[in-house]
């Protein structure tokens, strides 16, 4: 990765959190988590089974953080 690529993502990272809400926050951190694991395993072109059990565990926590704020979401009637 270079190092405007570099910038630009953190730029971006940047913007995503400001003004967001807790649980938003939550859900972006879990999303990095994925991405930067995801980026890591496919480095050398190839995931291994370690890798994959860490991007599992990665997704599930995105997923659930992911669920609860969409659950806690009140539709008013």
């Amino acid at each position: 990765m270079n190092i405007m690529n570099l910038i630009t993502l953190a730029i971006t990272f940047v913007q995503l959190n400001s003004g967001q809400t807790a649980e938003g926050k939550k859900i972006l951190k879990e999303a990095m988590d994925v991405v930067q694991h995801l980026g890591s395993a496919l480095k050398d072109k190839k995931i291994t089974m370690d890798e994959k059990k860490v991007l599992v565990k990665e997704l599930r926590e995105f997923t659930k953080v992911t669920i609860k704020v969409i659950d806690d979401i009140v539709i008013p009637e």
